[in-house]
């Protein structure tokens, strides 16, 4: 391989591997779990894209959030008495809270059957308040 190929590659390795930057003082901060076979990022924030793949840290007070949360549904019968492949399925989560300042929040998300189901937890992993599911299906 060649140099140009393999520097990318090497700065994408150590970009991962950086731990997040300690909490500023007068922010909180918003964590995704999303669990294995399944992935979650910030899709908007206050009704704003979100450009990344988790959230800023956000100053104290009331901030509606939504996530993209894609899981994995199992397949169908088909007509011959044959299951299909599992698919993919992506939906958005939306949910609204007042954030403390110093505080740290996490966002989880699991499928019960073919629907998300999705909470804000607070540091000590009691749930807050569920979220809502906005919508899902194909373009989302």
């Amino acid at each position: 391989m060649s140099l140009r190929f393999l520097l990318p590659l090497a700065l994408l390795l150590t970009a991962c591997a950086h731990p997040l930057p300690p909490l500023a003082p007068g922010f909180a901060r918003v964590s995704l779990d999303s669990g294995n076979r399944a992935d979650m990022r910030a899709y908007r924030l206050d009704g704003e894209l979100v450009r990344q793949l988790r959230f800023p840290d956000l100053p104290p007070g009331s901030h509606g959030l939504q996530v993209r949360y894609q899981f994995e549904v199992p397949g169908s019968m088909g007509g011959l008495g044959e299951i299909s492949e599992p698919r993919r399925r992506t939906c958005i989560l939306g949910l609204d809270w007042d954030f403390a300042a110093g505080q740290h929040y996490r966002v989880t998300a699991y499928r019960l059957g073919w629907q998300p189901v999705g909470y804000l937890e607070n540091a000590a992993g009691e749930r807050l308040v569920r979220a809502r599911v906005i919508r899902c299906g194909p373009g989302v």
